[in-house]
């Protein structure tokens, strides 16, 4: 009995030793993880922010804080954990958990959700957690009503336009698909544009993808600093950045393609993801990388045509 006497006493030790050295934190983030403080979305999009509180090692019984925007959107909706709760999150909010909620290693507590809306380009505008007008740093409570002074920790949102790269048979960036008699002499041209990026382009990284029926057989770059191939995976930094607003493309590289005399329904000509990169990419003016859409393009080859030499296949171009 002693024992166990002696054991309780350790553990009420210990627990009281974790609490007083509890350095919690209050954060916006864009998962319930707790991971992600960034969030990157197309506007006109309804997102969803986290309110976390987290190293705190304790049962969390309330907290105070307030939430700073640089703007560019709106804040659409506001929903706090089960609680007594005075003003609210922009203008400074004071929260009693009814049932407190453990926040213990790497779990994070939940204490406020709320949405981003916006119609405009938002470039990494911040959210930050700051101290309510009450108090002089966050504070996050435990269920003993104990009071801890809080870090606060700053998210951001970024809101553009998800820039596309395929390759479209028209220098207007719009058709994706085309049909044409097929032939040893017969060749077709086509582009490697980006589209919808609105920015100033100065580079991008990719792989084409071609069904094995088409043959490339010429692809001339924009006037850039090139490693690999298209269809190999290409890296390019573009000496002249190319305006990519509204509904004019930027091209890449100017292609031609034959298919000899074979025939195909919608044969597929793919932008994937450079080997070195997780996604196709679209790099700014200021070598900032976003991720990009890679579209699929669609060949039809009816007919075709008589028979010819390479020899005067090479003679065509």
């Amino acid at each position: 009995m002693k024992r166990r006497h002696m054991l309780l006493i350790a553990l009420a030790m210990l627990s009281a030793a974790s609490v007083v050295n509890a350095d919690p934190t209050v954060g916006v983030f864009f998962d319930t993880d707790g991971m992600q403080s960034a969030l990157v979305a197309e506007p006109g999009t309804v997102n969803t922010g986290y309110i976390l509180i987290n190293n705190a090692d304790m049962m969390v019984g309330g907290a105070a804080f307030k939430m700073e925007s640089e703007g560019g959107f709106l804040l659409v909706g506001e929903t706090w954990a089960n609680g007594l709760l005075f003003g609210s999150l922009m203008t400074g909010a004071e929260i009693g958990l009814y049932t407190a909620l453990p926040q213990f290693g790497t779990d994070p507590a939940l204490i406020c959700t709320f949405q981003v809306f916006g119609t405009e380009t938002v470039i990494n505008s911040h959210l930050t957690i700051v101290n309510d007008p009450d108090y002089a740093t966050p504070m996050v409570a435990n269920n003993n009503a104990i009071l801890f002074p809080a870090t606060g920790l700053t998210g951001s949102v970024t809101l553009r336009n998800t820039p596309e790269i395929g390759v479209f048979f028209d220098t207007a960036a719009t058709e994706l698909s085309a049909i044409f008699n097929g032939g040893v002499g017969e060749l077709y041209q086509a582009w490697i544009c980006v589209r919808n990026a609105e920015m100033m382009v100065g580079g991008a990284a990719f792989k084409m993808d071609l069904d094995p029926r088409i043959t490339l057989l010429s692809a001339i770059p924009a006037s850039a600093l090139i490693f690999g191939t298209p269809t190999t995976g290409v890296e390019m930094g573009l000496y002249t950045n190319l305006p990519v607003f509204g509904s004019t493309p930027g091209i890449l590289y100017s292609l031609l393609f034959t298919t000899f005399n074979n025939q195909m329904i919608d044969a597929t000509i793919s932008i994937v993801n450079h080997p070195s990169y997780d996604t196709p990419k679209v790099a700014d003016n200021s070598a900032v990388q976003w991720t990009a859409e890679g579209l699929t393009s669609f060949l039809t080859i009816p007919v075709a045509t008589e028979e010819m030499s390479w020899g005067q296949v090479k003679s065509l171009y």
